[in-house]
């Protein structure tokens, strides 16, 4: 008796220029959240095959209604777009793949027609020609780079009138003769996301300023780079982040110094050529033991100042709020911070020097 399967694959387009025109650390990370998130949006039950590169090949043997079909589309495009949207407003690096990430699209095949399974070793996965057909139907003739497409195998099934859904028909010719299916555009859903910069209300009790004989773009990479901090931050001794995630904005990790642990935000920078401003701000001071127990909140920003090609203004600003107490003791906590921070900004200046584009 033979079984039948619904293959549904979500690809994302333009994904072989952003690989290879773009920095490979930053466009993994940003691939593989967008591919995480179109699985996160998965509501129709569909099971992972596997992630093929750009795409998800994924099927089921329950049929979903046809409308909940279109939905799952129409969800998952908007997770995708949202997520992008939200991406190129908190994003805080100015990278080839950071700047050209909001250019991605998806697009979307489905098709119905029969399953078998292959078992190598302990993997077992959909097998058999149409399986083979609904890879071949990411080459195609529509003239767009996000759209859903439907096999006719899989309307017959349904026996829908997809003119009623907006659909066009088109056929190409394929190794395996002429198949035909039908298509309709996707419009991507506009998510008019704004982002400013709000600090403290007061005057920073620490504000320093440096020169760095380098460019202002590798400035502010080095000092918004987890991987590198504490090779020039002198008030932690780790961080605790995912390796796997970029920074951007409203990004957390931990900063480990001694026995205390603070959780950390990250926060914005202006998105203009004149400035780059990167900060970060305790979101969970914790239990501590150190000189800073009484330390309420702690933010500081760091503003990259283009001076030329080859050299950057790099102006500090420490804010602390404290709990209750007295004066003396806030100037103990004072100066054990600023003490850090002077460490800190002559091993930023050393470390710069061995930066290159």
């Amino acid at each position: 008796m033979k079984n039948y399967a619904l293959y549904f694959m979500p690809d994302i387009s333009g994904f072989t220029n952003f690989v290879t025109h773009t920095e490979i650390e930053h466009s993994k990370h940003i691939i593989s959240e967008l591919l995480e998130l179109l699985i996160d949006a998965n509501t129709i039950d569909l099971k992972l095959v596997e992630i093929e590169g750009d795409a998800l090949f994924m099927f089921t043997e329950t049929m979903p209604s046809f409308n909940d079909l279109i939905e799952q589309s129409t969800d998952m495009l908007d997770a995708f777009s949202t997520h992008l949207d939200l991406y190129n407003t908190n994003r805080i690096c100015n990278c080839g793949a950071c700047i050209s990430a909001h250019d991605l699209k998806v697009k979307f095949i489905i098709h119905y027609g029969e399953i078998s399974y292959i078992r190598v070793k302990d993997i077992v996965k959909p097998y058999g020609g149409d399986v083979i057909k609904i890879h071949r139907f990411l080459k195609n003739s529509i003239p767009s780079n996000q759209y859903l497409l439907i096999s006719k195998e899989t309307i017959d099934f349904y026996d829908e009138s997809i003119l009623e859904f907006g659909f066009e028909e088109k056929a190409d010719l394929y190794d395996f003769g002429t198949s035909h299916y039908y298509f309709k555009t996707l419009q991507s859903k506009k998510n008019n996301v704004e982002r400013t910069i709000v600090k403290p209300g007061f005057s920073p009790q620490i504000n320093e300023q440096i020169i760095i004989s380098k460019d202002v773009h590798l400035v502010y990479q080095f000092i918004s780079d987890f991987s590198v901090r504490t090779s020039w931050y002198k008030l932690v001794d780790r961080l605790d982040y995912d390796a796997f995630r970029l920074n951007r904005v409203g990004t957390t990790h931990k900063c480990i110094s001694g026995s205390d642990i603070f959780k950390v935000e990250t926060l914005g920078d202006s998105q203009n050529n004149t400035q780059l401003i990167y900060g970060e701000r305790t979101t969970d001071i914790g239990e501590r033991t150190t000189d800073i127990e009484n330390l309420k909140r702690y933010t500081y920003y760091l503003t990259a100042i283009p001076i030329d090609n080859n050299s950057t203004q790099l102006d500090i600003e420490v804010f602390l709020e404290f709990e209750e107490l007295p004066d003396i003791k806030k100037q103990e906590v004072l100066q054990h911070i600023k003490k850090g921070w002077h460490e800190s900004i002559f091993h930023l200046a050393k470390e710069t020097l061995n930066l290159t584009n």
